[in-house]
């Protein structure tokens, strides 16, 4: 998978630059500044491999506090289990095991109270078999605060994989790896039609190099 910069129209915008420089600038895609919970949007430690598009990290916080983790979703969380939580610039989600590790939660958000998901839009729910998701979970009911859909899923990076990246419009959202547990991530590229989404993903090592890249294709399941 090749990471593409979204200025596809930058070589109009220099043919007219005299006549009109800021309808182009306009029209170029905006890094984020800040992520959902209000905190500065900052790269990732690393320079990751093959992403030529500016790089957002997201926050992750690993704790066994059930007061971050919004009803919905704690009716269903075996005592003392490992929470992750992960806010990125559109999406906020918390992922656990359930009893057994049989299965996967999460509660997914797209607003927040502070640095907490106090209602969730989506409880979902992933079937283990040899701790290997049977499929991504696709939702795609949430909305972001101008009405748009956002869709999330759950991805697996290899275990040797410290970083996942997603290709968003004009930059890319970057997950820190959270061992066995698998990543919560979004994307706007989605058909509401046919309830499917795409994401556009690559795996990371510590050092950045490019791992594996590929696209995840996810439909919601009935």
């Amino acid at each position: 998978m090749e990471f593409l910069s979204r200025f596809a129209s930058l070589p109009l915008c220099l043919g007219v630059v005299l006549a009109l420089p800021l309808g182009c600038v306009r029209d170029a895609p905006r890094t984020p500044a800040v992520l959902l919970d209000g905190s500065t949007a900052l790269p990732p430690p690393v320079v990751l491999e093959g992403v030529d598009v500016p790089q957002v990290s997201t926050r992750m916080r690993v704790t066994h506090d059930r007061s971050h983790v919004p009803g919905l979703c704690a009716s269903s969380m075996p005592a003392r289990a490992r929470v992750v939580e992960r806010t990125g610039v559109t999406g906020a989600s918390v992922t656990f095991f359930g009893r057994g590790e049989r299965g996967v939660h999460a509660c997914d958000a797209t607003e927040l109270d502070g640095s907490r998901i106090q209602r969730s839009c989506v409880h979902a729910f992933g079937r283990l078999e040899g701790r290997r998701l049977r499929d991504p979970r696709l939702s795609i009911t949430c909305r972001d605060d101008d009405g748009e859909p956002v869709a999330f899923a759950w991805t697996q990076p290899d275990r040797t994989a410290a970083y996942v990246a997603v290709e968003q419009q004009g930059y890319a959202e970057v997950y820190a790896a959270s061992g066995t547990t698998p990543v919560r991530v979004t994307t706007s590229r989605m058909d509401l039609a046919t309830s499917r989404a795409t994401f556009a993903i690559s795996e990371h090592a510590r050092d950045g190099a490019l791992l594996h890249s590929y696209d995840l294709e996810a439909r919601v399941s009935g």
